[in-house]
């Protein structure tokens, strides 16, 4: 069923299994008065504005960085929007992104000098309707389980269950006999374990919160935004990175190439298969294996229990007017081509070129003509 938090958005308090992990979303926009605007937001600079989710942030601004030298040796002039280009005259220079988490992105949509939001909570199609906006996907991560403790040679392992129980504030210390179970073959320090979560709206919670909601303990379903039982929370993905890291035997979730580069000990996870997992493009593209593209529902996972999937994984979308822009679309279609080159490295999964083809196909038919 559907639960209206404090954050004016509505969040999936039903657990659900992760087979269903891009599914019917949370997130509806309530008292914001969401307008459809008769020209695409863009500042004066000609720079774009963007705002979302913190978990695609990175691999947004590395694009962004290398989309403003590609312009700059293609001799376009963005002021006049002329170029040498044949493909991407349209850009504009950069890209002005706030990281502001998925929720209060699709919220600052509503300002029409805001072009896009990024998130990994897919508006309901009805919703996209409504609203004359258009939703799409851009690029493929995950999320995973960091602490602030000593594991040794031996990578430490939690299930649904205990990850549950510690984020429920069941399981106090790294001792508790339910851990050791798990992970009998190493030495873990007798610390006390500190809960550390997001505290803004946050399709990196959504993703987080799907595969907690595997256990029959984890009563607040898969949500976006929520009053966690226990712990202190952080704004953004970088905010509990650091609470994590400030604190000897903190726990926190975060996404994986920020999580992998913070020095803090990432952990495997038992999936619905039963197998022990690493998060890494293989596993994350086990998890994606069989997905299917359609403008209704995204990029769908492959029903849970699929082999060597990583449980965590999630398809971050943008969503726009369905009055376009010329530019966004001009920078879309440079980060589809160079995602590949740089994904893999900073922890994500591009799409498929097929799937890519098919987006650019949708946008033709989504679109309104611009005047």
């Amino acid at each position: 069923m559907l639960d209206q938090q404090n954050t004016d958005v509505f969040v999936i308090t039903k657990p659900w299994s992760l087979g269903r992990r891009i599914a019917v979303a949370s997130v509806v926009f309530l008292g914001i008065g969401l307008v459809v605007y008769g020209a695409a937001g863009s500042n004066t600079e000609g720079r774009l504005s963007a705002a979302g989710s913190t978990l695609v942030n990175p691999i947004l601004q590395r694009v962004s960085t290398a989309y403003q030298g590609y312009l700059a040796a293609d001799r376009v002039d963005v002021a006049r929007q002329e170029g040498t280009s044949n493909d991407w005259t349209a850009g504009a220079t950069a890209l002005d992104y706030d990281p502001v988490g998925s929720v209060g992105g699709l919220v600052r949509l509503a300002d029409p000098n805001v072009t896009f939001a990024a998130t990994e909570v897919p508006v309901p199609a009805e919703q996209l309707t409504a609203d004359g906006l258009v939703q799409f996907p851009l690029i493929n991560g995950a999320v995973v389980v960091m602490a602030n403790i000593e594991t040794g040679t031996q990578p430490l392992v939690l299930d649904a269950e205990v990850l549950t129980d510690i984020f429920n504030g069941q399981i106090t210390t790294w001792t508790d006999p339910a851990i050791l179970a798990l992970n009998p073959a190493a030495t873990l320090p007798d610390l006390p374990i500190a809960v550390r979560h997001r505290s803004d709206g946050s399709g990196t919670t959504w993703t987080f919160t799907g595969y907690l909601a595997r256990s029959a303990d984890w009563t607040a379903g898969q949500a976006a935004s929520l009053t966690w039982p226990a712990g202190e929370g952080a704004q953004g993905n970088r905010g509990v990175i650091e609470a994590v890291q400030a604190t000897p035997g903190a726990i926190g979730y975060a996404e994986l190439g920020q999580a992998t580069r913070s020095g803090l000990a990432v952990l495997q996870l038992v999936n619905a298969a039963g197998e022990t997992v690493a998060a890494n493009p293989n596993s994350i593209r086990a998890a994606l294996a069989g997905g299917t593209w359609t403008s209704a529902d995204g990029i769908v996972a492959q029903p849970a229990g699929a082999t060597g999937d990583w449980p965590m994984t999630a398809t971050v979308f943008i969503v726009m007017r369905n009055t376009g822009s010329d530019r966004a679309l001009g920078f879309f279609r440079y980060f589809y081509a160079e995602a590949p080159r740089v994904a893999d490295a900073l922890g994500y999964v591009a799409l498929s070129s097929d799937v890519v083809t098919d987006i650019e196909a949708y946008w033709t038919a989504a679109f309104k003509p611009q005047s």
